[in-house]
């Protein structure tokens, strides 16, 4: 049975992590209350309940986005980006963990400082590359150019677990006649499911949610991603709040949605990518 102290130290903790919870999730519930507020609603009493259920915000909203266009073409650019960049990824990572003497460690530690380079350091270069090789206005160019910011960060975290990988299981398969191809995909991928299923989350939460990349490469409207089309109700003199917050609560659902399916894995992907 446990004692007083204990006992204590379990119910401040958890308070604690209930207060921490209630804090992250405000901002979520407060654009959730006022997504079905009308705009003089908002203006007046942000963090009060509605006082009606208000749905024309979502359907003008919809309207205007066109929203079942936008939402086509952001999912075909995130599905496309988290397949590439985990694909590359983890072949990357496989060939670099493999690699004998200091080559192995000075390519990892070549896409351990990609990581240091921040968007905003090279978003002009990218702009006038992609006007140059004509990726601009093209949804493959936001798809290259996410998966190439994207790869730095697998690569780090596959090759993390892959070195943790004993040995003896690819020289087992390969006495037992599996190429090193077939060894790859069967033995050592199947091993990898909570990294793999980690770095999809957060690729897809990555490019969802992504606005400076489309922003620069995009500028023709059949080819916007939802956040670029979110900004047609803010201006520099006025704001449409109750469509902007109405726009943004959709867009919100889908990567709510990946979340809570994938979760159990995110914790446990990135803890076994860190051991090395």
């Amino acid at each position: 049975m446990l004692n007083k102290n204990t006992q204590l130290k379990i119910w401040l903790k958890t308070i604690v992590c209930l207060l921490l919870g209630i804090i992250f999730l405000f901002p979520v519930i407060l654009i959730v209350m006022n997504s079905f507020k009308p705009n003089s609603e908002i203006l007046t009493s942000f963090i009060s309940l509605p006082s009606h259920i208000f749905l024309d915000n979502f359907i003008e909203a919809m309207k205007i986005m066109n929203f079942g266009i936008v939402f086509k073409n952001t999912l075909f650019v995130t599905i496309c980006t988290v397949i590439l960049s985990g694909t590359v990824s983890f072949l990357g990572a496989y060939g670099i963990s493999h690699l004998k003497g200091r080559l192995s460690n000075r390519l990892y530690t070549l896409f351990v400082f990609g990581q240091l380079i921040p968007f905003h350091a090279v978003m002009i270069s990218v702009s006038i590359l992609s006007t140059k090789i004509h990726l601009n206005n093209t949804h493959l160019g936001l798809i290259l150019f996410n998966s190439g910011f994207f790869t730095a960060f697998g690569i780090m975290t596959y090759v993390g677990f892959l070195k943790s990988v004993p040995l003896e299981l690819e020289e087992a398969a390969a006495i037992d006649g599996a190429s090193p191809f077939r060894t790859m995909l069967q033995i050592i991928f199947p091993l990898v499911k909570s990294t793999t299923v980690t770095l999809g989350i957060l690729f897809f939460l990555w490019t969802w949610n992504d606005l400076l990349l489309p922003n620069i490469l995009i500028s023709e409207e059949s080819l916007r991603t939802l956040t670029v089309n979110l900004y047609m109700f803010k201006s520099a003199t006025n704001a449409q709040w109750n469509l902007l917050i109405a726009g943004l609560a959709l867009s919100m659902l889908p990567i709510i949605l990946i979340y809570i399916i994938g979760q159990k894995y995110i914790t446990s992907g990135l803890t076994s990518g860190a051991i090395k």
